[in-house]
């Protein structure tokens, strides 16, 4: 570890004081892992996160350090700074301000603490996530099963909530989705597609999904895709204030909006990543092999993660089965180590 304690050689060095010096040593060298929590108030998952990392490294003995990133690329910043002054050996983050990765990823690599960084790459950070792709196909496929029922495969609208600040994971999720309900439904004219920047937040995409909608008034059958459940719901959302809900239909990404007793009827489906579980996979594959003295080598790409999470799509109607995210966290922890809510919880296991 980083933080160690010189050894000195004091001939009259006496008994209590040995004892002493022994208790500095072994707190000095106790691990100490850093938990940068995303902190947007949309999502309860992103202090769920934090609150599964904090459990898992008391289990391990480890010290243990969280602030909260704001949703701010400063903020997310100064974390890292803060970080590298209490002495922290790794870093966790979500970071849903991507600008601000790389000045982190530096500030990181100059304190010599590695940093793992969920669903959002950066050259230098390890990698923990979904398969964006998989994810992306499997939620449009799901879609696609639904459009291919109701309206034949003929929607006079397919909308692309997106995401650009997320990068390739938003080209990846959103775009797999149109591949997806294209592999299902290969003949929707390409015209029909129409996309909105939705940031990946149902408030702060609602005024631009309303201009989008204003901009097709004659649209009814309107089939929904995005960078996850915020986004898609941006949608949802501004087509019931403009009274034109009737026949929209989406599908999300992230499962974040897709259990619990207030679900949107026109979310007819979602893929689950069970992102407040996400510390299982760092903490097994990146973390616990640095504690251990083995740092695994630097895995940054989002397509050859350091470890990756298995996508788990659902309809509206599985997801019923699927406990909410409190009771989800609860038996995760009481589930053996590195034990994953995939294997837990998702009725539809590869």
């Amino acid at each position: 570890m980083r933080n160690s304690v010189r050894a000195f050689a004091v001939m009259a060095l006496s008994v209590p004081a040995i004892i002493g010096i022994a208790g500095v040593a072994e707190a000095q060298d106790k691990f100490k892992l850093g938990m940068a929590v995303g902190g947007n108030t949309c999502c309860e998952w992103m202090k769920a996160q934090g609150d599964v990392a904090r459990a898992l490294a008391e289990k391990e003995g480890w010290d243990y350090v969280e602030l909260s990133n704001n949703n701010d690329p400063a903020t997310a910043l100064k974390n890292v700074q803060i970080f590298a002054q209490e002495g922290v050996d790794a870093i966790i983050q979500f970071n849903g301000q991507a600008a601000s990765n790389p000045a982190i990823s530096a500030v990181a690599k100059q304190a010599n603490i590695p940093i793992v960084t969920y669903d959002i790459a950066d050259p230098g950070m390890y990698f923990v996530g979904i398969d964006n792709l998989g994810a992306g196909i499997a939620g449009g496929e799901g879609l696609g099963a639904i459009i291919k029922e109701k309206w034949q495969c003929n929607p006079d609208l397919v909308i692309s909530a997106e995401g650009a600040g997320a990068g390739i994971v938003n080209e990846w999720r959103t775009g797999g989705m149109r591949t997806g309900l294209g592999n299902v439904c290969p003949d929707i004219p390409k015209e029909k597609y129409v996309s909105f920047e939705s940031q990946g937040d149902a408030a702060v995409g609602l005024p631009a999904a309303r201009d989008l909608l204003a901009a097709h008034p004659d649209a009814k059958k309107i089939a929904v895709v995005g960078l996850n459940d915020g986004g898609v719901l941006a949608l949802i959302n501004a087509a019931e204030q403009l009274g034109r809900a009737d026949e929209v239909i989406g599908w999300g990404q992230d499962g974040a909006f897709i259990t619990g007793d207030n679900v949107n009827p026109h979310l007819a489906g979602s893929v689950f990543y069970f992102l407040e579980g996400y510390a299982v996979y760092a903490i097994k594959d990146v973390i616990k092999p640095i504690a251990e003295g083995n740092t695994p080598a630097l895995k940054a790409d989002a397509g050859d993660p350091a470890s990756k999470v298995q996508p788990c799509p659902v309809t509206a109607e599985q997801a019923k089965a699927v406990p909410d995210m409190p009771e989800r966290v609860k038996q995760l922890l009481a589930a053996p180590a590195g034990t994953t809510e995939y294997e837990l919880f998702c009725p539809n296991k590869g």
